[in-house]
C-alpha cells in the first residue's frame, strides 16, 4: 500500500508492504481488504484537527493479529454480495443500526478502491497430467490417422511420456523439457532426422492441448529440433534419398523370365502400372475399378479418394492420368472389364489394403522382395531403391522431353510452389488429350517384351 505523502516522514516509509500469509486467493482478499480498511482509518485519523502525531501513536496492528481476529470471530464481518462480471455490490446487510450502517458503506468504498484484479482473484482450473492428456489424443485424433502413422506417433508419445513422467501436469511442461527429451534421442543413438520426426509428433498432441484450451501457446514442443536447410542439403550430399534405376536394372526388373518369379498379381500389374505412371505404391494399391474411365477418348485412371479404403498424401494427388498405349497393349483394360463382368470392385480384389504399415505394403514388399532376388541395390550405401524408385524414373524420363514443368507435376500428383499464382489460382485442369501429349516421353516400349509379358499377365479367372 502507498503511504500518503504526509506520513512517509513518520513511517519513514513510501511503501508498506506485508505478508498476507497465505496462499489462498480469496482468504488472502479478506485480509488486504481488512488491512486496508485499517490503514485507511489510521490515515483518516491523522488528518483530523488531533494532529497527525498523536494519531499515530498507534499504528495498525501487525497481520498477525488480523488473522487471529478473524479466527476468533472478534473482526467485524459484513455480508456483502457482488456481481461476479461487473463487481457492482447488489446486497449489503448491517445490524441496521446507523453507526453499522456507515461502517458497512465505508469498507464497501475501500473494497471497490483497492480491488484485486481478475487475473489475480481467479484461480485456473487443475490441469490433466500427460497421461490423461496422451489417453485423450488417442480416444480422439488416431482414427483419423493411417495405421503406420499412428504407430509411429504412439511410438514417439510413448517415447515422451516415459521421459517427462505421466503424472506430470501439461501445463507444467516447457521447453526446455521437451528440447531435453529431444536432445537424449540424438544422445542415444537416434538421427536427428528421426528425432525431428518424433518431435513433430509429439508436437501434435501440444496442438491440440492448445486448442481445447488446457494449455496456452506457444507449443512447448513444436520446432525445439528441426533439420535446417544446410543439413538437408549435406544428407542429400550423403545419398540419403531414393535412387532411380538403372536401365540395366529395369531391363531385368521387366524381363518376363525374372517378373516370373514374383508370383503375385498385383506385384506384376503394380510394378507395370508404376513404370508408366509414376504413381506412388498406395494409389496403385488401393484402385478400384470404377477408377477406370474413358475421357476424350483416351482411357485414363483417376488416383482420387471416392471408395472406401482410399487415401490421397496432398490434394494435388487425385488427379486424372491417361494409360499410355503400351500398358494397354499389355491388357491392363482388358484386365479391368473381365473383373467387372466377374462382379469384382477392386483391381486387386485379393490383396489386402488394411495394413497397419499402409495401403500399398503388399506391393511395397514384395516388390522390395523381389529386387533381392536379382540382386539390386542402391549404388550408394545411404540410398535407397523401391517401388518409389520408379517414380524417380518416370519424372527424370519426362523431364528429357519437352513437355512443360507444370503438366509433368499434374501427371504425377505433385503441389505447385505457393509462389506460382498463374498456375494455382488461373490454370484449368488438363485434359486427358492433353496430358496424353507426354507419352512419347517414356520410351520404355523400346526394350519391354510385350509378347512374353502379355502371357505372364494374361488374366486367369
Amino acid at each position: 500500500m502507498k503511504v500518503p505523502v504526509g506520513f512517509q516522514a513518520l513511517f519513514g516509509l513510501r511503501v508498506i508492504k506485508r505478508s498476507l500469509r497465505t496462499r489462498d486467493p480469496k482468504q488472502a482478499q479478506l485480509y488486504s481488504y481488512d488491512l486496508s480498511l485499517r490503514y485507511a482509518d489510521a490515515f483518516a485519523a491523522g488528518s483530523s484537527a488531533a494532529g497527525k502525531e498523536s494519531a499515530m501513536k498507534k499504528p495498525p496492528p501487525p497481520i498477525d493479529d488480523i488473522i487471529r481476529s478473524f479466527n476468533c470471530g472478534d473482526a467485524k464481518r459484513f455480508d456483502v454480495t457482488f456481481d461476479p462480471v461487473t463487481r457492482n455490490v447488489t446486497s449489503l446487510r448491517t445490524d441496521g443500526t446507523p453507526a453499522d450502517n456507515v461502517a458497512a458503506h465505508a469498507f464497501v468504498k475501500t473494497v471497490l478502491a483497492h480491488s484485486v484484479p481478475a487475473s489475480v482473484a481467479e484461480v485456473k482450473k487443475p490441469s490433466i497430467n500427460l497421461t490423461a492428456a496422451m489417453l485423450t489424443y488417442s480416444m480422439t485424433e488416431s482414427k483419423s490417422l493411417r495405421p503406420n502413422t499412428w504407430k509411429q506417433r504412439r511410438r514417439a508419445n510413448d517415447s515422451f511420456l516415459k521421459v517427462i513422467g505421466g503424472a506430470t501436469p501439461v501445463r507444467d511442461i516447457t521447453r526446455p523439457m521437451a528440447a531435453a527429451w529431444a536432445q537424449g534421442l540424438i544422445a542415444n543413438g537416434m538421427t536427428k532426422r528421426t528425432a525431428g520426426n518424433q518431435v513433430s509428433h509429439v508436437a501434435q498432441v501440444f496442438g491440440m492441448l492448445i486448442s481445447s484450451g488446457e494449455i496456452d501457446a506457444p507449443n512447448p514442443v513444436k520446432g525445439v529440433l528441426v533439420l535446417s536447410k544446410k543439413e538437408k542439403a549435406a544428407r542429400k550430399k550423403e545419398g540419403y534419398q531414393w535412387e532411380p534405376f538403372e536401365i540395366e536394372d529395369l531391363r531385368r526388373i521387366y524381363a518376363p523370365a525374372n517378373l516370373a518369379k514374383t508370383r503375385t498379381e498385383h506385384v506384376r500389374w503394380g510394378a507395370l502400372i508404376g513404370l508408366y505412371t509414376g504413381a506412388r505404391v498406395g494409389e496403385v494399391a488401393q484402385l478400384f475399378l470404377r477408377d477406370f474411365v474413358i475421357r476424350d477418348e483416351v482411357p485414363c485412371v483417376l488416383f482420387q479418394v471416392a471408395s472406401d479404403g482410399q487415401t490421397q498424401k496432398t490434394e494435388a494427388s487425385e488427379r486424372l492420368v491417361p494409360l499410355h498405349p503400351d500398358i494397354l497393349r499389355l491388357g491392363l483394360w482388358e484386365r479391368v472389364t473381365r473383373l467387372r463382368a466377374a462382379g469384382r470392385d477392386r483391381l486387386f480384389p485379393d490383396m489386402r489394403i488394411d495394413s497397419e504399415a499402409g495401403t500399398g505394403n503388399a506391393i511395397s514388399k514384395g516388390f522390395g522382395y523381389y529386387l533381392g532376388t536379382l540382386g539390386i541395390k542402391p549404388r550408394r550405401k545411404n540410398g535407397t531403391v523401391g517401388f518409389h524408385s520408379l517414380r524417380k524414373n518416370v519424372i527424370q524420363q519426362l523431364q528429357g522431353s519437352m513437355l512443360p514443368a507444370e503438366r509433368r507435376r499434374a501427371f504425377v500428383g505433385h503441389e505447385q510452389g505457393d509462389a506460382d499464382v498463374h498456375e494455382k489460382d488461373y490454370m484449368r485442369a488438363w485434359s486427358a488429350g492433353e496430358l496424353a501429349s507426354l507419352f512419347p516421353g517414356l520410351r520404355w516400349g523400346e526394350w519391354l517384351d510385350f509378347e512374353g509379358l502379355r502371357d505372364l499377365l494374361a488374366f486367369k479367372s
